[in-house]
């Protein structure tokens, strides 16, 4: 009899706390819901942030306030939303910096594993990086480019820093194409497109925003774009698989992330508002000037796309023989 007493009691326990969690989550959010952005203000990850962050929280009912944490290549930001209370009222900016790039990058030290510690909720947007030569250079396509740098080693390109997207990117540009090349690492993508101006090198990769820049002030020409599709802002412009490097897709995103644990239908209502955030209209047309494709992928797909980039940029990583600095 004890024993069936003691089996009745832990079973209310257990209804109660899933009768408590199911009405957490029907009246949620009752509070204003945290973003942790991994990246100082003003950067890619922070303008999008803020740009969904309004029309998310006119569809939650609550408002989603930015909270800026920058460092380690965004690893110190998301290390915080890992450990956080899985309740739906702090979540995370992630990129692929943070999410898909660090866990290998920064394999010694990253406290968090991304697969473990966090619940995909949707991938919001993806840029590719632009390959870039001088405004006055002879190369007008990849493979002359190429030719030149295959028959010249050592030929210096410019990456905005060490370890990210387009540095990355560059060396499976060199891989594929068999090329030795030297890279110059710039702090930032601005200064990428000053030392193209100055001369200082002649080729050079960039993220998208910045590339943007240096072709409408005339600094650059385009050569190519590391997605698998033309982008829409650089509708001229070939991808690397239609100028022959069949291996060269990769790809910068930003996507919403949750704790671990976090419940189904609070995930289910955050990516509900984030995909219809991505169809307000001043989310749309600012997409289109950032040349950001929008994707509002569910979790499931997201989780599986996150997966996968992982495994993508590890090779990469390992490519390179890079690693964050001891």
């Amino acid at each position: 009899m004890k024993k069936i007493k003691t089996l009745a009691a832990a079973f209310g326990a257990l209804s109660m706390a899933v009768l408590g969690t199911a009405a957490h989550a029907q009246n949620y959010p009752d509070r204003p819901v945290t973003m942790i952005v991994p990246w100082a203000p003003g950067g890619a990850a922070d303008i999008i942030a803020r740009l969904v962050a309004e029309p998310m929280g006119k569809l939650l009912g609550q408002p989603v306030v930015i909270e800026n944490r920058p460092g380690a290549g965004g690893t110190v930001g998301s290390a915080v939303v890992a450990k956080a209370d899985p309740d739906g009222y702090t979540i995370l900016m992630g990129n692929v910096a943070s999410e898909a790039i660090a866990p290998a990058f920064y394999a010694d030290t990253i406290p968090y594993k991304v697969l473990e510690d966090f619940a995909p909720v949707t991938q919001l947007i993806q840029q590719p990086s632009v390959l870039l030569v001088s405004k006055d250079s002879k190369f007008d396509n990849v493979k002359d480019l190429m030719a030149f740098a295959k028959e010249n080693p050592g030929e210096l390109y410019a990456t905005p820093g060490v370890g990210n997207s387009p540095y990355l990117t560059f060396e499976l540009i060199k891989d594929n194409y068999g090329v030795e090349m030297e890279n110059v690492p710039y702090d930032s993508g601005a200064e990428v497109n000053n030392a193209l101006n100055a001369g200082d090198v002649q080729i050079a990769i960039n993220n998208l925003p910045e590339a943007i820049k240096a072709i409408q002030a005339g600094i650059a020409k385009p050569l190519a774009v590391t997605a698998a599709e033309r982008n829409p802002l650089l509708p001229d412009v070939p991808t690397f698989v239609e100028s022959g490097g069949e291996k060269i897709v990769a790809i910068s995103w930003q996507g919403i992330f949750a704790p671990a644990g976090t419940p189904d239908a609070i995930v289910q209502k955050l990516y509900e508002a984030t995909a219809a955030a991505l169809k307000d209209e001043n989310v749309v047309q600012r997409n289109k000037e950032l040349g950001s494709v929008p994707v509002g992928s569910t979790p499931e797909e997201f989780k599986a796309f996150v997966a996968s980039e992982i495994e993508n940029w590890a090779y990469m990583v390992k490519l390179a023989g890079a690693s964050a600095p001891k």
